[in-house]
């Protein structure tokens, strides 16, 4: 039998395909987007399937982790083949490393905040967003992302007639799935198609960055009150990752680097949240003050030691070296956070979206 946790370690495998698939000419991008959206169909029908036969513990680590690779894996070709500007991206990704370090900081002292439902559907409209901006960058003309938004526009209206129709009110899901596909039509009716990419880009920015605002204003104070070693830590951290995606334009090569540290990045993430949600050991420290400062060594002095592009290149080398070997350290440490990981009812909560 098929489980959730199949479709969400599919989804993770197949990523590499349409990543190449992306620097292709018009019916490789086509075949890209094509895989894309069955990828997107697995994250639907995943997240159905474990409502239904109840999560495991693996799932709840799992599925966010493989969101925020997917989205690594969309975003940053988006960049390197200058579609989308890097300031864009690289805000998205700040929000994404930050608020998972506020949530890994609080669970450490026995602190959570409530996912909203805003965090609840950001990835899906990341995910939209990124295909539109390839749909309007592959088609200049528009059409067919015309097409797609009015389909689209219409199913959801249909479906939320139907659903106020049974039970007398609006979700605030359907009001922000409509307002946004009725935004995303006047757009593309208005602007050409450069502005257009930019203003949905900036969009995706505004949702990134409002699902990110409540954990700010509410976590990042406790955590830093709570914690006074956190605020140096964190920035090492995420100066580390955002480095590496400041260089993701710099060519096709080193954008897989930039992928792959950001996409072992959440995944050590997601490790050491659930190891502190879970009482286990918590060695984040290790990456923050001993594997990042190396990092950020790498960062400032090779450039000027090897040349720029040879040094971005050793800088992402030895990035991706610390990651890996940190991440491999986590799994072997928390190693016995993996038994009995298909068991239902799972006894932590780990909910999804942040």
């Amino acid at each position: 039998m098929i489980t959730a946790n199949h479709l969400t370690v599919l989804r993770v495998l197949i990523l590499p395909l349409p990543y190449f698939l992306l620097y292709g000419g018009t019916r490789s991008r086509i075949a890209a987007i094509c895989v894309f959206a069955a990828l997107g169909l697995t994250d639907y029908l995943d997240g159905l399937i474990a409502r239904r036969y109840g999560p495991t513990e693996l799932g709840k680590l799992m599925d966010p982790i493989a969101d925020k690779i997917f989205l690594a894996a969309t975003l940053v070709p988006l960049v390197d083949l200058g579609i989308l500007p890097l300031w864009i991206v690289w805000t998205v990704f700040l929000r994404e490393f930050l608020v998972t370090e506020i949530r890994a900081c609080l669970m450490g002292i026995h602190r959570d905040l409530p996912v909203t439902e805003l965090a609840k559907i950001k990835t899906t409209i990341q995910m939209t967003v990124a295909g539109l901006v390839l749909l309007t960058d592959t088609f200049p003309d528009k059409f067919v992302t015309a097409a797609f938004l009015s389909g689209a526009f219409l199913a959801t209206a249909f479906l939320a007639i139907g659903l106020y129709w049974r039970d007398g009110h609006l979700s605030l899901r359907l009001g922000i799935a409509l307002t946004l596909l009725a935004s995303g039509l006047v757009l593309l009716a208005a602007l050409d198609a450069h502005t257009v990419i930019l203003a949905y880009g900036f969009i995706m920015l505004a949702v990134t960055l409002a699902s990110g605002g409540r954990y700010l204003i509410a976590g990042l104070p406790v955590c830093l009150t709570k914690k006074a070693r956190a605020a140096p830590g964190i920035v090492l951290s995420l100066s580390v990752f955002l480095s590496a995606l400041g260089l993701a334009g710099s060519g096709r090569q080193l954008s897989g680097s930039v992928i792959l540290i950001l996409s072992l990045g959440f995944a050590a993430q997601g490790i050491d949240m659930w190891a502190a949600q879970t009482g286990k050991r918590d060695i984040s420290d290790w990456w923050r003050y001993l594997a990042a400062p190396v990092a950020l060594c790498a960062f400032a002095a090779l450039p000027a030691l090897a040349g720029e592009e040879k040094g971005a290149a050793l800088f992402l080398l030895i990035t991706l070296s610390l990651a890996f070997s940190y991440l491999a350290v986590d799994i072997w440490l928390h190693r016995t956070l993996f038994g009995g990981l298909f068991a239902k009812n799972p006894s932590h909560d780990h909910p999804r979206g942040d």
